[in-house]
């Protein structure tokens, strides 16, 4: 047996057009023969950095099969290799340090949490090495062997320290803190996209990392893994053809698209006493029942087919709860949800398809009417509950916007609008709560 899987590990010892199919099977089946080579093939390309052969690719594979074996004494020697300048890790092993780095990290952690931690926060080690040790301690964290309260503090280290260690650790830090479902965090990631420390064409704005904390969670690191499962699809190896994406095929997808956007819209009948959609918090018969009408089109609210279109990437309700899923109301009060869905639907980027791009004149009207709501209903729970300042409220109820924020995107629509009295309002209200007007 012994000569069968040191014929094997030559057989994978330089690269092949074909998946090494037969190699891979016999070696998995023989782990305690097979992770010495394993182990030697790591240490030879340590030892040999950028002056490795280029053929060369047991070192390769070595990490893959030692993350399935989950060979802890593996681990010391896969974090010096991994630890290498950057440019010698990606020749060295090229893809492996973006696709499944963290589930090997995972697989092969011996405990030593120290030289995790003191690797993250170090700016030599390349990036993308680095975002892996940190999933690797956030499914550490979640899989209950890392204490909340260490992990945290180790976050808060990195957010709040002034020495820089990259905008990608720090966009990743962000994706984690949701992952974790570290709701009390949420000041760290404010701090983080204010500063501007992170990827913002990644990451997008923060009403998208709220929607991400209360998203569906999976694991961040997977275990166990199969290396020839995730290496057979690689681009290296020849690969059976695939069907192409025809033209009749890409007009059915454009069909469909559309289809979604042209669906007739119900009119909303509003009813007398029913409070005005313009927002002014009166009732309909005191306000816009007897405007022109063109004017009461222009306030005419979204059907409520439209707001739950809209309001599919908002965090689901808790009405079906879901074993160790966090939710809005374990945090915020119903009018609190309330108002924010209100902010969402006016804030909210919308993915319409390019080439039906909305009217900046009706999507701004869409914004005002329902950030008018919202105020409306913001004015009562302040006097509700006696509440004096803008960051009061943040801190009790805000979700996915600030008072500063939505309410001077408000400001500035109704002056474009010319509406006056619910303009004096807001201003007064940014006046009182705010301080500065």
């Amino acid at each position: 047996m012994k000569d069968l899987v040191q014929k094997a590990i030559e057989d994978i010892t330089v690269r092949s057009k074909r998946f090494p199919e037969e190699p891979f099977r016999i070696i998995s089946e023989n782990q305690e023969l097979a992770v010495p080579y394993l182990n030697s093939a790591i240490e030879k390309a340590i030892f040999e950095k950028d002056d490795l052969d280029e053929d060369y690719q047991l070192h390769f594979y070595a990490l893959y099969l030692l993350g399935q074996f989950r060979e802890k004494k593996s681990f010391p020697k896969i974090m010096e290799l991994i630890s290498l300048p950057s440019e010698v890790v990606d020749y060295l092993i090229g893809d492996a340090v973006t696709s499944n780095l963290c589930d090997i990290l995972y697989n092969t952690y011996n405990g030593d949490m120290e030289l995790l931690k003191e690797s993250v926060k170090n700016p030599d080690i390349d990036d993308y090495a680095r975002s892996s040790m940190m999933k690797t301690m956030g499914q550490l964290y979640l899989d209950g062997s890392l204490e909340k309260s260490e992990f945290q503090d180790f976050i808060r280290q990195i957010v709040y320290e002034k020495e820089e260690i990259g905008e990608y650790i720090y966009t990743e830090l962000i994706y984690i803190i949701c992952e974790c479902s570290f709701v009390e965090m949420f000041p760290e990631i404010r701090r983080l996209l204010e500063d501007g420390r992170v990827e913002q064409y990644t990451i997008g704005e923060y009403a998208e990392c709220v929607d991400m904390m209360f998203d569906d969670k999976e694991d961040i690191c997977k275990t166990p893994i199969n290396a020839a499962d995730l290496l057979r699809g690689w681009a290296m190896f020849e690969q059976p053809k695939k069907k192409e994406f025809s033209k009749k095929d890409m007009k059915a997808l454009i069909s469909a698209v559309n289809a979604e956007y042209e669906r007739p819209q119900k009119k909303v009948k509003i009813g007398r006493n029913d409070p005005c959609p313009c927002g002014s918090g009166k009732k309909y018969k005191h306000c816009c029942l007897n405007k022109p009408k063109e004017l009461t089109d222009e306030v005419q609210a979204e059907s409520e087919q439209e707001r739950k279109k809209w309001l599919k990437y908002y965090p689901v309700s808790a009405s079906n709860r879901e074993e160790g899923r966090i939710y809005l109301e374990d945090f915020f009060d119903s009018e609190s949800i309330e108002i924010d869905k209100l902010l969402y639907l006016a804030l909210r980027h919308r993915p319409i398809p390019m080439w039906r791009r909305e009217e900046e004149e009706l999507a701004d009207n869409r914004k005002r009417i329902y950030l008018s709501e919202a105020f409306a209903k913001f004015g009562e729970k302040v006097e509700k509950e006696d509440i004096k300042t803008f960051r009061e409220y943040d801190e009790k109820h805000s979700i996915h916007y600030q008072c500063r924020e939505w309410m001077g995107v408000l400001q500035m629509l109704l002056e474009k609008n010319g509406d006056c009295e619910l303009l004096e309002a807001v201003s007064q209200c940014r006046k009182n709560m705010n301080g500065c007007g």
